[in-house]
């Protein structure tokens, strides 16, 4: 098994001792410039395909992963299905994978199924399980996408192979930390959220729909909770 670590903090010393497994092959790298998680999973594939590696799983650093994680993944990794993700939940809400209907997450309550088709359906990156050969079939993460939507237009992009996501039974829970922003934190994540806004809705040329959807929620939603209007400034200067 190989684990990679891309590690896109910006601390420049870090107290960093890689420790060494038998039976794991770890890969780590450090790039302070935070290109985004679209790029640090691209690279990921990189290195996988170049090391022969089947399949990739993806983890953000505030997954919290039960004992049977392994287990349960390296059987699903010899039943060579094209895509498996695992049932994500935040709070004791299912939250992922999830109904996609216009450009946002609709949850489902539970599941009568273990498969779901893509196309409607959508599911976020941590725990995901993908082929190698499928994930370069679709082409990777799009670059322009740092962090907001890389999952979804991935997911998108995907279902025009009449692909279906099979569904582990393994509980993941997640750790959405943004929830407790600041607003100096709030405001500096929605930057961010803006440009990648703009980079989806131009690639699905759906910009008025993706405004009335995504945009003005996110902006009233963020002006209402820190009862500010600097992310309306910052919207109109965008």
């Amino acid at each position: 098994m190989h684990v990679f670590i891309f590690d896109n903090t910006d601390i420049e010393d870090w107290n960093l001792v890689i420790p060494v497994f038998e039976d794991i092959e770890l890969k780590y790298i450090n790039d302070k410039r935070n290109p985004g998680i679209s790029f640090a999973y691209n690279t990921i594939a990189g290195y996988a395909r170049n090391n022969n590696c089947n399949y990739i799983t993806f983890l953000d650093q505030d997954t919290e992963l039960p004992d049977n994680f392994y287990d349960i993944y390296k059987k699903y990794s010899l039943m060579d299905y094209p895509l498996c993700v695992p049932q994500i939940f935040a709070d004791n809400r299912l939250v992922s994978p999830s109904r996609y209907i216009n450009f946002r997450s609709v949850l489902y309550e539970n599941f009568d199924t273990d498969e779901l088709a893509l196309k409607g359906n959508s599911c976020i990156n941590t725990g995901m399980m993908i082929k190698n050969e499928i994930f370069f079939l679709n082409n990777g993460y799009n670059p322009k996408l740092r962090l907001d939507f890389c999952d979804h237009e991935f997911i998108e992009r995907l279902s025009q192979f009449d692909l279906r996501m099979k569904i582990m039974p393994i509980r993941i829970n997640q750790n959405f930390s943004f929830l407790d922003n600041t607003e100096k934190q709030d405001i500096f994540r929605y930057t961010l959220f803006i440009k990648d806004l703009k980079a989806y809705a131009r690639s699905t040329n759906k910009q008025m729909k993706m405004f009335f959807y995504v945009d003005l929620p996110r902006l009233a939603s963020l002006t209402l909770r820190h009862r500010s209007l600097a992310f309306v400034k910052i919207r109109l200067k965008s």
